[in-house]
């Protein structure tokens, strides 16, 4: 479907990236999952990197047309970050994990929080929900609740688990503090503490870095008001 620029520029849209199988594998079945029919705009959509017009093109060096779906514009991955790092980052499918590495690939496999199973909480796993900052809301993704633990076996199976850590406000002048503890528990129940951080209302989000080699029994502590969030467990290299 091809409409013209007048109609094209009616849209008033946001800027997401999405990996276009068809770009990177040469096929349109190249990843499992839910197919689709779809309407989309196409056509017209210019795209600019550092003020220079670039034609994103595929594998082979064909032009790979952006389009509009849903008030959002869509960029073949391949071809934007070929735009964007001058094919100085390969972009590869992995079909055995459903990943798309643009760049290096990790060195070792990642999973998010959410994907384990939790022994024992008294919380709320989010894989997606979103917190209040002033008048916008944020998405996050594989959040704890706040004012909760979390107890998961991780049979010293992963290395490091990294995220995010914030307290929401919902208005100016708001002073709320929170922490966020992780401890390392053994058989019997007692606790080493690995990490803590503390923040508080109003500042940056806090990026979160904790090693967890060796750790057999982890647990998580999220203080009131606190949100732990886009949490990710690194496998043992």
């Amino acid at each position: 479907m091809r409409f013209n620029k007048d109609k094209v520029k009616g849209f008033v849209t946001g800027m997401l990236t999405t990996a276009l199988f068809a770009s990177l594998m040469g096929t349109a079945f190249a990843a499992s999952g839910t197919l689709k029919s779809i309407k989309v705009v196409e056509g017209g959509i210019k795209l600019f990197v550092e003020g220079q017009l670039v034609k994103p093109l595929d594998a082979s060096g064909n032009i790979v047309e952006p389009f509009i779906y849903d008030g959002t514009t869509y960029l073949p991955l391949r071809a934007l970050s070929n735009a964007l790092t001058k094919n100085e980052k390969p972009v590869k499918w992995d079909p055995d994990t459903s990943s798309i590495y643009v760049g290096q690939a990790p060195v070792a496999a990642q999973t998010d929080i959410a994907e384990l199973e939790v022994y024992n909480t008294d919380g709320k796993v989010y894989k997606e929900t979103n917190y209040q900052i002033l008048d916008k809301k944020v998405a996050i993704f594989n959040g704890l609740d706040s004012n909760s633990y979390y107890t998961y076996i991780l049979h010293s199976n992963y290395s490091v688990l990294n995220g995010q850590f914030i307290v929401p406000y919902t208005r100016l002048g708001d002073n709320d503090t929170s922490s966020l503890k992780f401890y390392s528990v053994d058989k019997k129940g007692n606790e080493t503490l690995l990490k803590e951080y503390a923040t508080s209302a109003g500042d940056e989000t806090t990026d979160v870095d904790v090693n967890i080699s060796g750790v057999e029994i982890l647990k998580i502590k999220v203080g009131s008001r606190g949100v732990l969030y886009n949490t990710i467990l690194t496998g043992i290299k």
